[in-house]
C-alpha cells in the first residue's frame, strides 16, 4: 500500500496560491489568441486605458502579492498566516468576482473561457478562505 502523507495547513495553502498563479498564467496567455488582442498589446492598450509605467506597476502588484503568497504561507507564523491568508484572499477573490460580473454579458463569446478561470479562481479562493479559517489549533497538553 502507498501511505498517504498528511499535507500541513501551511503545505496546502502554499499549494492554492501556486495554483492561482498558474490560472493566472493560462488565462493570460490563452487570451493572446482572441481576436485583437495581440494588435492591443502591440499597441499598449489594456481593457482600462494607455499602457502607463504607473499601470504595469499596478498590475504587477496585483500579481506580486499572490506569487509572495506561495512564499508567506510556508513562512509565516500561523497566526499570522490565518489572518493573512483570510485578508487577501477575500480582497483578490472580491477582483476575481467583479472580472466574473463584467464577463457575464459575453458569454457564447471570445472571453467563455476568461469567465471560466475565473470562476475556478473562486474555487480555489473559497478553498483558501475555508483552509485559514479552519486552521487547527494546538491541543493543551
Amino acid at each position: 500500500m502507498l501511505t498517504d502523507s498528511k499535507v500541513n495547513v501551511k503545505g496546502k495553502l502554499a499549494a492554492h496560491w501556486a495554483c492561482l498563479m498558474f490560472l493566472y498564467l493560462y488565462a493570460d496567455y490563452f487570451e493572446l489568441k482572441t481576436p485583437g488582442k495581440i494588435e492591443q498589446v502591440m499597441n499598449l492598450k489594456t481593457p482600462v486605458g494607455d499602457v502607463t509605467p504607473e499601470l504595469l506597476v499596478i498590475f504587477s502588484f496585483i500579481l506580486i502579492v499572490p506569487s509572495l503568497m506561495v512564499l508567506f504561507s510556508v513562512l509565516l507564523k500561523p497566526k499570522i498566516n490565518k489572518w493573512f491568508n483570510l485578508i487577501v484572499a477575500l480582497i483578490w477573490s472580491s477582483m476575481s468576482v467583479i472580472l466574473i460580473v463584467g464577463e457575464l454579458n459575453d458569454l457564447g463569446g471570445w472571453y467563455t473561457f476568461y469567465l471560466l478561470y475565473q470562476l475556478v479562481e473562486v474555487l480555489v479562493f473559497g478553498s483558501i478562505l475555508w483552509h485559514a479559517w479552519n486552521w487547527p489549533k494546538d491541543k493543551p497538553s
